[in-house]
């Protein structure tokens, strides 16, 4: 039996613009995640795609998640399941806040519960 969860954070975390991704919304209609951006790739990228330059080097919080939405698309079109809303997470998964595990794997549960009000919100 598939995982979609699984399924889709593999594929997505070999994108070099995302550095941590837990798939959620299993009890909904659609799926969806919250991403932790690598901030220096995902400006690179955006640089790159003329969304920033020298004179706007701000890149707004909506370019930046259509951006992550486009890169998780790409990486996922092959899987079995899609994945709807993304939420972005300032806050890098860490060991110190006990969003990872000793051996750097993501503490789906405590993510989950950390980010659970937001994650309400993404689904109204």
């Amino acid at each position: 039996m598939l995982n979609p969860p699984s399924e889709l954070e593999e594929a997505v975390m070999r994108s070099n613009l995302i550095q941590h991704i837990v798939v959620i919304g299993q009890d909904q209609r659609r799926l969806g995640a919250l991403v932790v951006p690598n901030m220096d790739e995902v400006l690179a990228s955006a640089k790159n795609l003329l969304l920033v330059n020298d004179e706007n080097p701000d890149l707004s919080k909506d370019k930046m998640l259509g951006l992550l939405h486009d890169e998780v698309r790409n990486w996922t079109k092959d899987c079995s399941f899609n994945i709807g809303p993304i939420m972005i997470v300032d806050e890098p998964f860490t060991i110190e806040n006990g969003l990872l595990t000793p051996t750097l794997k993501v503490r789906r549960e405590k993510v989950i519960d950390r980010y659970s009000v937001e994650i309400a919100n993404l689904y109204k």
